[in-house]
C-alpha cells in the first residue's frame, strides 16, 4: 500500500498538470505515489535509471496499477490476457506539497535536502548532476491512514512513516 496526499497547491483542479496513459505491458510494483514517467504512449516505473535522464519527466502515480478504476479505464478484464491499467500521475514540475510513503527508508532527511528518483519509484537523496524532483519541507513523521493495513484481511487504519515535500523539476541539477 502507498500512501500520497497533495497538501497544497493546484490539485484537485483544472489548473493541475496532469496526464493519464496506460501501464506499460509487464510493469508491477506501481502504488499510490510511485514515481513514474512517460515512455512513449505508456508510464513505466522510475527507478535509479531515471535519476540522470533529462528526458524521463517524473509524475505521481495518484493510483496503484491494481486500483480497480485503474483496470476499467483500460482495458483490464477485456478479451484475452487480463489487459492494461491506465493510471494518473501529477507532474512534479507542477507547484504543490505532498506527503508521501514512498520514499528510501534506509536515508535520514533533513528540511531542505533535495530528493530524486531511487530505486523501486521511491524518493529518495539527491546527488549532484541527477534530476531534482522534490525538497524536503518537513521530516519523516507518523500519520493516520484509514486504508492502511492493520490486520490483514480484518482491519484497516494505521499510522504509518510519511515525508513531507514540495515538487521541483531541475534536470541533471549540479550542487
Amino acid at each position: 500500500m502507498g500512501w500520497f496526499n497533495v497538501l497544497k497547491g493546484a490539485y484537485p483542479s483544472l489548473q493541475q498538470i496532469d496526464k493519464t496513459l496506460s501501464m506499460a505491458s509487464g510493469e508491477t510494483g506501481i502504488v499510490r505515489g510511485s514515481l513514474i514517467y512517460q515512455d512513449g504512449t505508456e508510464f513505466k516505473l522510475a527507478t535509479a535509471s531515471q535519476d540522470a535522464d533529462p528526458t524521463a519527466y517524473i509524475y505521481f502515480a495518484l493510483m496503484p496499477q491494481d486500483d480497480l478504476v485503474a483496470g476499467m479505464a483500460g482495458s483490464v478484464g477485456q478479451g484475452v490476457g487480463g489487459g492494461v491499467p491506465r493510471i494518473t500521475g501529477l507532474a512534479c514540475g507542477m507547484p504543490f506539497e505532498f506527503e508521501t510513503s514512498e520514499f528510501d527508508i534506509a536515508q535520514s532527511y533533513s528540511v531542505g535536502d533535495l530528493l530524486k528518483p531511487g530505486a523501486g519509484g521511491e524518493l529518495t537523496l539527491h546527488t549532484t548532476g541527477k534530476n531534482c524532483v522534490a525538497q524536503v519541507t518537513k521530516v519523516v513523521t507518523n500519520r493516520w491512514v484509514n486504508d492502511a493495513v492493520a490486520v490483514t484481511g480484518y482491519r484497516t487504519g494505521a499510522n504509518i512513516s510519511v515525508l513531507t515535500a514540495r515538487t521541483m523539476w531541475i534536470p541533471k541539477l549540479a550542487t
